[in-house]
């Protein structure tokens, strides 16, 4: 992939962001562009998907207090709304899919496998 296909796949991924996390749909976002840049709408869920796990880890440091991880992990939550919600439901259309925002411990019911703090 060179610079240029690279930087117009992130700049799409940005776009689609925007787009989902403006409005309440949970549909994908796909037209002619996503199609020539990231070949079928499964392949533009994969991407959002690793852009959502990159952010997560990078932003969900396991070495902050319970307390500010858990309002950090809220914060990332509900930034990525839209991104999350059209993943599951395209998680849950293609079965056997992990869950996009996984259960831990039960107090800790969806928050991500990187804001594990030990038990």
């Amino acid at each position: 992939m060179t610079w240029s296909e690279t930087h117009r796949r992130w700049q799409a991924l940005a776009e689609i962001e925007a787009l989902v996390n403006a409005s309440e749909s949970d549909e994908l976002p796909w037209n002619a562009d996503y199609a020539a840049i990231f070949g079928d709408p499964d392949g533009l869920a994969a991407a959002l998907r690793y852009r959502w796990d990159l952010n997560r880890d990078a932003q969900l440091d396991s070495h902050l207090s319970e307390e500010v991880l858990e309002d950090q992990r809220r914060r990332l939550i509900a930034r990525n709304a839209g991104v999350l919600r059209i993943l599951e439901r395209h998680a849950r259309s293609v079965g056997g899919m992990t869950p996009v925002v996984p259960a831990q411990r039960p107090g800790d019911v969806d928050a991500p496998r990187s804001a594990r703090v030990p038990a």
